[in-house]
C-alpha cells in the first residue's frame, strides 16, 4: 500500500531500528515508527528530515520532524553536457584559447579554464531553468497549432509551422534530457522516453543523501550553519592529517617481485599524443567533475579545439614533473554508508578530482597496469589485470569446505578490517616502497607530484566549503590510487611470507591469505606461535604504513571440532568469534551454508524491486532495470557461490511480477507468459535476460577455461585437489566442484586442447588426444594402466620423453601430436583463443530453435519502449479479450477501436479498420494490400520492397513498432480510462514521436519526408 500510493521514507538521522520486543532470548529489532512523505512534500520541503531519538522508558523511538536549514548557498560551477549543442558556447570556448601561452603550459591551461568558466556563468542559456521555460513555451505553441489543425488539417501554413515547432521542440527536449540523465547518473536506462519521472526521483534521492550530513550535525537548532560546516571540515582535516607512522624501516620488508628491468624504460618514456587522447576518451561523460567543474564530456566534445592545448599541458608535466596545486585540488562528496547514519564517521568521503588531473594520472595508471601482475602476488585479486575478485570467494569457500570436512584440520580463518585504509596510508612509505620495488626515480617523482600536497574542499548542498591541506591518504577517485594501494598491501604479503607465517597446505599448494584491495582474509595454522607471527607482522606493517587493524570490526572463525578458541583469540587480539564471515559480500563458513545465510541477497533483491522505482518505470524501463541492476546483483552471487533452489524460485517469482506488473506483491494477477520464455536470447525469441541456470553454466565454463589458461590461486587449488573437471568427482567433493564437473561434461565437445610445454593438462582425464581421452582413443579396458599425471611430465623441450612412465603400447599416439613451444592458451573454446562470456551463454541455449523475426524487432535503431510491446504481441503476451476468454476470464469481446469484430491480436494488428488506416497513412505502400495484413506480413513486405534501402527499411520497422505501441495504448485508454481519440489524433501522436526519433539520425532529412 505504501509503494502503491507512491510514499517513501523521509530522509532521517539517528536510530536504524525503532522498536524492541523487550526479550533477551529472542530479541526482535525492527523499524515500526517512520515518517512517510509523497512527491509533493519533497518538492515543497526539500530540506526537511526527521531524527529518531532514544526510546527512554518506551519501547518505541520518538521522532522529531525538522524543516531543515533552507539556506541559499552559491552552488559550485558544473559543466552541463548540453552546452556543446549550443552555438554560442563554441564562440566562448574559442576566445581564451587564442591567448598566447606564457609560462608553464599546465598553469596556462588552468587559467584558460578559469576564464571560460567566468564567461559561461554570465550567459542566460547557462542555467537549466532557461531550457525548461523554453520547452513550456514551445509546448503551448504546439498545442495551439494542433488545435487549429483539427479543423483545418490540410492548411500548408499550419503544417509548416507545426513541423518547425516540432523540430525545435525535439532539439530543446534533447538538451533537457541530456541534463536530467547527467544529473541522475542512471547509465543503464536507455531509450526510456517515459521514465523521466524516475530520473527526477533519482535526482531528488541523491540530493537528499548529500544533505543528510548537514542535517546530522544540525539537529541542535542553536548551532549555526557556519559551526556545522566548521565541524565537518575539522573532522576531515584531522582524518587526512594523522600522526605520522612510528617508523619507516623498509629493511624489514622483503622486496618480493621487483619491477623487471625491461619495463623501466617503457614506463618513463616520452608520453605520446595517443596515450593522452586515449585517457580522455576512456572517461565517462556523466561522471562528477572536480572542483573546476569541467567533466570528461567537455574535453571530448571540444577535442578538435582543446586537443593541442591539452597535449602541451600534459606533456609539460611529464617533462618538468611540476603540477600546480589547483590541478590536483580535490572536492570531497560526503555520502552516507547506510540509512540513518548517526555519526559523521558513518559517512564515506568520495574524492572528486579535476579531469585534467585524471588525464595525467590515467596516463600513468595505464603504464602501471601491465606490470602489476608481475610485481604483485597472485593472491591480490583487486585492480590487477586478468584477475577476478570472485575467484577469491570461490577459493575461500572451497578451502573452508575442505578444512571443515577434515576432522584433524587445525586452521582458523580471520577477516581483518583496516581503519580508514585509503584515507590514512603513509605517502612516505609508498614512495620509498616504489623505489625499493625497482621503479625509476623519474616515475616515483611523478607519483610524488600527484599524491603530495593535495588540498581538499567539502561539497555541502552543492557548494564547496573549506580548503585544507593533507599529509596522508590516497584519493579513491584518483585512477592511480587502486594500483598504489595494492603495492602497499603487497608489502604486507611479503612480510607474512618472510616471517614464516603458516597457512593451509595440501601437496604443492599453500595459501596464507587473500586480498582484494583492503579486504583481508587470513588462513592460518591455529597455534599460538603462528598467531604471534601474524600479530607482529600486522603491528610492524601498521607502524610503517599507518594502516592499523580495527580489531573491534575483525572476526575469526574455527572448524566445528576445534577447541582452543580463546587462546587463539587472545593471541590474535580478535575477540569476536563467528560461525560465518561475509567476504566481499558473500557468506563463507566452515559449515554448510543454510538458506538463512542467503537472506542478505533476498533482502537486497526486495529493496531493489520495491518502492518508488516500480511505480515510475515503464515496461521498457523495468526490463532494463532487471537486465542491468537486478541481474548484476544475482550474477555476482552466482560467481561467488552455489545458490540454493529456494533462492532461484524467489528470484523468478519477484522478477516476473516486477517486469509485468511493477509490483512484487501482485500474487493474484494473471501472467500471460512464463519467466522461462523471457529468459532466452533475443535470437531465440526471448528478451535477452539470461536465466540463473544459464549464468551458472557460463560462469562454470569461465572457471574451467581459466583453470588451464591462467596461473591463479583458484586454478592451482582446483587442479591440485581435483586434477581435472572431466575426472568423476568423489562423493566428498564440494558442491561447487560437482556443479563444475556437470558443466564440463555437457561442454566437452566445445573445449579443445593444444599441447604446450608447461600447462596442467591431465594425461588420463583430459580429452587432449584428438578430442578424446587417451583411454577412449585406444578403447582401453583397464583405465588404471594410464598413470594419473600431468602431460607436461612427458615433455622435454619440444619433444616427448616417456621413459617408463606409460605403457609401450600407448607410445604410437604421441607421434602425431605436435608440442607447441612458447606461452599461450592450452584450452580453447570452439577452437578459438578469444572468448566472450556471451559465447558461453549462447552454448546454453544452442538447442533452442532460432526466432524468424528477430531482425524485424531488435535492429540497431529500435525503440525499446515500442519494440517490447510488438514482442508481446508476437509471443502472446498481450491481454486481449480473446486471450482472457481462453483463460476463462469474461470481458467484453468487441474490439474497442472498431466496435465490430472480436478482439484478437491478429484483428488489432492490422485487420481492424482503425489500425489499418493509420498504417496506410504512414506507410503509403500498404494501400496495395487487398486483404489486411498481419504483423509478420507487414514486416515481410517491407523486407522485400526495401531490401536495398537499409535506412528506409529500419525507419519503417521503427514506424510499425510505434504504430502497434500507440494503437495498444489507445485501446487501453478506451477500455480502462474512458478516453477516446480519433484516428487522426492518434496518427499525429505517432508522427510526432517518430519525428523526434528520426531527428536524431544522421540522414534524418530523407526520412522525415516519409512522414
Amino acid at each position: 500500500m505504501i509503494f502503491n500510493n507512491r510514499l517513501r521514507d523521509l530522509h532521517s538521522v539517528g536510530c536504524k531500528y525503532t522498536w524492541f520486543n523487550q526479550r533477551i532470548d529472542q530479541p526482535i529489532h525492527i523499524k515500526l515508527d517512520r515518517v512517510l512523505v509523497n512527491e509533493g512534500w519533497i518538492n515543497a520541503f526539500s530540506d526537511s528530515y526527521c531524527s529518531y531519538q532514544s526510546p527512554s522508558c518506551s519501547d518505541h523511538c520518538p521522532i522529531i520532524l525538522h524543516s531543515g536549514r533552507s539556506i541559499q548557498v552559491k552552488h559550485r560551477f558544473l559543466y552541463k553536457n548540453y552546452w556543446s549543442k549550443i552555438d554560442k558556447y563554441w564562440d566562448l570556448l574559442l576566445e581564451p584559447l587564442y591567448l598566447p601561452c606564457l609560462g608553464n603550459p599546465l598553469s596556462h591551461f588552468c587559467n584558460t579554464l578559469r576564464s571560460l568558466k567566468n564567461s559561461i556563468k554570465s550567459q542566460p542559456w547557462a542555467t537549466s531553468s532557461t531550457v525548461s521555460k523554453h520547452i513550456d513555451n514551445l509546448l503551448l505553441r504546439q498545442k495551439e497549432l494542433l488545435d487549429s489543425l483539427q479543423s483545418d488539417p490540410y492548411n500548408p501554413n499550419l503544417n509548416h509551422a507545426f513541423k518547425e515547432v516540432n523540430t525545435e521542440l525535439a532539439n530543446t527536449s534533447s538538451l533537457q534530457a541530456s541534463w536530467i540523465i547527467q544529473r541522475a547518473k542512471v547509465n543503464w536506462l536507455k531509450h526510456g522516453e517515459d521514465d523521466l519521472k524516475f530520473l527526477y526521483a533519482k535526482i531528488r534521492t541523491k540530493t537528499g543523501g548529500t544533505k543528510s550530513v548537514a542535517n546530522l550535525l544540525a539537529c541542535n537548532p542553536q548551532i549555526t550553519r557556519a559551526q556545522v560546516v566548521s565541524s565537518i571540515i575539522q573532522y576531515y582535516q584531522d582524518l587526512y592529517n594523522p600522526t605520522p607512522p612510528v617508523s619507516l624501516d623498509l629493511d624489514i620488508f622483503p622486496i618480493g617481485c621487483a619491477l623487471p628491468e625491461v619495463f623501466v624504460s617503457s614506463i618513463t618514456s616520452a608520453v605520446s599524443d595517443d596515450e593522452i587522447k586515449s585517457a580522455v576518451f576512456s572517461g565517462s561523460s556523466t561522471s562528477a567533475p572536480g572542483p573546476d567543474g569541467f567533466n570528461f564530456h567537455f574535453y571530448k566534445s571540444g577535442w578538435h579545439i582543446l586537443g593541442p592545448s591539452v597535449y602541451r599541458a600534459v606533456r609539460s608535466f611529464f617533462i618538468k614533473g611540476y603540477m600546480p596545486n589547483g590541478v590536483k585540488s580535490t572536492a570531497l562528496a560526503i555520502i552516507p554508508k547506510h540509512k540513518n547514519a548517526a555519526n559523521i564517521s558513518d559517512y564515506r568521503p568520495i574524492a572528486l578530482c579535476n579531469v585534467l588531473y585524471k588525464i595525467i594520472s590515467k596516463v600513468m595508471a595505464n603504464r602501471l597496469k601491465p606490470v602489476m601482475c608481475l610485481i604483485v602476488k597472485d593472491n591480490q585479486a583487486g585492480f590487477v589485470k586478468s584477475r577476478v575478485s570472485t575467484d577469491n570467494i570461490l577459493l575461500a569457500s572451497d578451502i573452508l569446505y575442505y578444512a571443515g570436512k577434515r576432522g584433524g584440520a587445525n586452521l582458523f580463518c580471520a577477516k581483518l578490517d583496516i581503519k580508514k585504509a585509503f584515507d590514512c596510508v603513509s605517502r612516505q612509505f609508498l614512495l620509498a616502497r616504489l623505489l625499493q620495488k625497482g621503479f625509476p626515480s623519474t616515475f616515483v617523482n611523478w607519483i610524488k607530484a600527484c599524491v603530495s600536497d593535495v588540498n581538499y574542499s567539502i561539497v555541502l548542498n552543492g557548494a564547496l566549503e573549506g580548503y585544507f591541506s593533507s599529509t596522508a591518504g590516497l584519493r579513491q577517485g584518483c585512477p592511480l590510487s587502486p594500483y598504489l594501494f595494492c603495492l602497499i598491501m603487497e608489502a604486507c604479503s611479503n612480510l607474512l611470507e618472510g616471517r614464516g607465517f603458516k597457512g593451509i597446505s595440501i601437496d604443492n599448494f599453500s595459501l596464507t591469505h587473500l586480498l582484494y584491495a583492503d579486504d583481508v582474509l587470513i588462513f592460518g595454522e591455529a597455534t599460538i606461535e603462528n598467531c604471534q607471527i601474524l600479530t607482529s607482522v600486522l603491528r610492524d606493517f601498521a607502524n610503517s604504513t599507518g594502516l592499523f587493524i580495527n580489531y573491534d570490526k575483525s572476526f575469526v572463525m574455527f572448524p566445528k571440532h576445534y577447541r582452543n578458541h580463546l587462546q587463539i583469540c587472545q593471541a590474535l587480539s580478535i575477540h569476536t568469534i563467528v560461525d560465518k564471515i561475509t567476504y566481499l559480500g558473500i557468506p563463507l563458513s566452515f559449515h554448510r551454508l543454510k538458506i538463512g545465510d542467503y537472506l542478505p541477497l533476498m533482502d537486497s533483491l526486495n529493496r531493489k524491486f520495491n518502492g518508488w522505482k516500480a511505480n515510475l518505470l515503464s515496461f521498457a524501463g523495468r526490463l532494463q532495470y532487471l537486465k542491468f541492476t537486478i541481474q548484476n546483483t544475482i550474477a555476482y552471487w552466482i560467481r561467488g557461490s552455489i545458490l540454493p533452489k529456494a533462492v532461484y524460485k524467489v528470484y523468478k517469482k519477484l522478477s516476473s511480477r516486477f517486469l509485468f506488473f511493477g509490483d512484487v506483491y501482485s500474487a493474484k494477477k494473471l501472467h500471460m507468459l512464463s519467466w522461462d520464455k523471457i529468459c532466452k536470447p533475443k535470437a531465440k525469441g526471448g528478451l535477452g535476460i539470461p536465466s540463473i541456470q544459464a549464468l551458472q553454466f557460463a560462469y562454470h565454463c569461465s572457471v574451467i577455461y581459466r583453470m588451464y589458461n591462467g596461473s591463479t590461486p583458484l586454478s592451482s587449488w582446483l587442479l591440485t585437489k581435483y586434477r581435472s573437471p572431466w575426472k568423476p568427482p568423489l562423493v566428498s567433493a564440494s558442491k561447487l566442484w560437482k556443479s563444475i564437473t556437470k558443466t564440463a561434461a555437457v561442454t566437452k565437445h566445445c573445449f579443445n586442447f593444444i599441447i604446450t610445454q608447461n600447462f596442467p593438462v591431465s594425461l588420463k582425464w583430459d580429452h587432449w588426444c584428438h578430442n578424446s581421452t587417451l583411454g577412449d582413443y585406444f578403447d582401453v579396458d583397464s583405465p588404471e594402466i594410464i598413470p594419473d599425471i600431468k602431460l607436461s611430465e612427458l615433455i622435454s623441450g619440444d619433444s616427448w620423453d616417456f621413459y617408463d612412465k606409460i605403457p609401450q603400447s600407448l607410445h604410437l599416439v604421441f607421434d602425431g601430436i605436435q608440442i607447441v613451444v612458447g606461452s599461450g592458451s592450452c584450452l580453447l573454446w570452439n577452437d578459438s583463443r578469444k572468448i566472450r562470456f556471451k559465447s558461453f551463454i549462447d552454448e546454453f541455449y544452442v538447442d533452442l530453435s532460432d526466432c524468424p523475426w528477430v531482425d524485424m524487432l531488435w535492429h540497431r535503431r529500435h525503440i525499446l519502449k515500442h519494440t517490447v510491446f510488438v514482442w508481446l504481441a508476437l509471443v502472446g503476451g498481450l491481454k486481449t479479450a480473446a486471450a482472457l476468454l481462453s483463460r476463462h476470464i469474461h470481458v467484453p469481446l468487441r474490439c474497442s477501436l472498431c466496435n465490430t469484430h472480436e478482439e484478437f491480436v491478429s484483428h488489432m494488428f492490422f485487420e481492424c479498420p482503425f489500425s489499418f488506416d493509420i498504417l496506410k497513412a504512414i506507410i503509403l505502400g500498404m494501400k496495395i494490400f487487398l486483404f489486411r495484413p498481419s504483423i509478420m506480413q507487414v514486416f515481410d513486405w517491407l523486407t522485400d520492397v526495401f531490401s536495398d534501402k537499409h535506412e528506409v527499411l529500419k525507419a519503417y520497422k521503427v514506424a510499425v513498432c510505434g504504430i502497434i505501441y500507440y494503437i495498444w495504448k489507445e485501446r487501453n485508454n478506451r477500455r480502462f480510462g474512458g478516453n477516446h481519440q480519433c484516428r487522426y489524433t492518434v496518427l499525429l501522436s505517432i508522427k510526432r514521436n517518430l519525428f523526434l526519433k528520426f531527428m536524431k539520425w544522421k540522414n534524418h532529412t530523407e526520412l522525415l519526408e516519409l512522414l
